[in-house]
């Protein structure tokens, strides 16, 4: 059998440059390319160490953990011993997801089950069933694509899980209860109070308001009172904001109070609005409130 060492090589060069970079960004280091490309060429070395019969000692799991080392002290310094104990933590468990990828969508695409004269039979010669390299070169770019896109997904669930809240909304005698988003971009002040406005899903809490609300929350502009005098009208803000380059209105009711809770601590809410939407605020029902910030963080920066 014939062996392509520089094909070989190549190979390990370039699924090391791979695993190298989305090391770096999924811890974040700002590695420069030069570096990653000097690790990766070190780290395709290896192939040439262990088709040498007297550097067979390479292949012993404490020396390869040695070369590793070595590998991610080229490609991102050395700080720390724990900044490096993370990188190679991190390089281990990328290669290891790569690698495992490889093997699952290689099994998945294909079918080693046939059926002859009426019998299922399997291709299998018991020896397993060889990846090619160029099902591997195209593969590791993908799942590389793939693993980022994860990552990135993972981060942002990450940050909202951290801004999730719950609220208790009480007015009069009717209590609401919401999963709340504390959202820093959030800037809405009723401009004559000066109140900050916390959005509520009238989807979801719709029902918990008389029909008079229902309707001025769907346009408050237009809502005719007649002689309907029900209490929650003496409740009703109109607070303009600016959508998209024009003037809109929304409407918004005055509680007697709110009550956040995050992490098993509960504050009450500064004097504040809620502010009557029909646009679904999250499409995967995360959430069915946006919390203006300074009802929240004011309290927590206070304490």
């Amino acid at each position: 059998m014939t062996l392509y060492l520089d094909v070989i090589w190549f190979l390990n060069f370039c699924i090391d440059y791979v695993l190298i970079s989305l090391t770096a960004y999924v811890l974040k280091r700002n590695a420069s390319k030069t570096r990653i490309l000097l690790a990766s060429l070190l780290a395709s070395c290896y192939v040439f160490l262990v088709i040498y019969p007297e550097l067979m000692l390479f292949s012993q799991p404490v020396l390869k953990f040695l070369f590793s080392i070595v590998i991610m002290i080229v490609a991102f310094g050395f700080k720390r011993f724990k900044f490096l104990l993370k990188n190679i933590a991190m390089f281990y468990f990328v290669s290891f997801v790569t690698g495992g990828g490889i093997f699952a969508l290689h099994y998945f695409m294909q079918s080693d089950a046939v059926i002859m004269n009426g019998v299922i039979t399997t291709k299998s010669t018991g020896m397993g069933d060889p990846i090619s390299w160029l099902f591997v070169a195209a593969g590791v770019p993908a799942l590389m694509f793939f693993s980022k896109r994860r990552v990135d997904d993972i981060t942002v669930e990450k940050m909202d899980s951290n801004s999730f809240v719950s609220v208790k909304i009480s007015i009069g005698e009717v209590i609401i209860t919401a999963n709340g988003l504390i959202d820093t971009g959030n800037k809405l002040y009723d401009p004559i109070s000066k109140m900050p406005v916390m959005i509520l899903d009238m989807n979801i809490h719709g029902s918990s308001f008389p029909e008079i609300i229902q309707t001025a929350a769907q346009d408050v502009l237009s809502m005719d009172t007649g002689e309907n005098e029900h209490p929650w009208l003496n409740r009703l803000r109109i607070v303009p904001y600016r959508a998209v380059g024009h003037q809109q209105f929304l409407a918004c009711l005055k509680p007697d109070h709110i009550e956040i809770e995050k992490d098993g601590t509960s504050v009450v809410s500064p004097q504040s609005l809620i502010g009557l939407s029909w646009t679904e605020l999250s499409s995967e029902g995360q959430f069915d409130a946006i919390v203006h910030p300074k009802m929240y963080l004011q309290h927590v920066q206070a304490s």
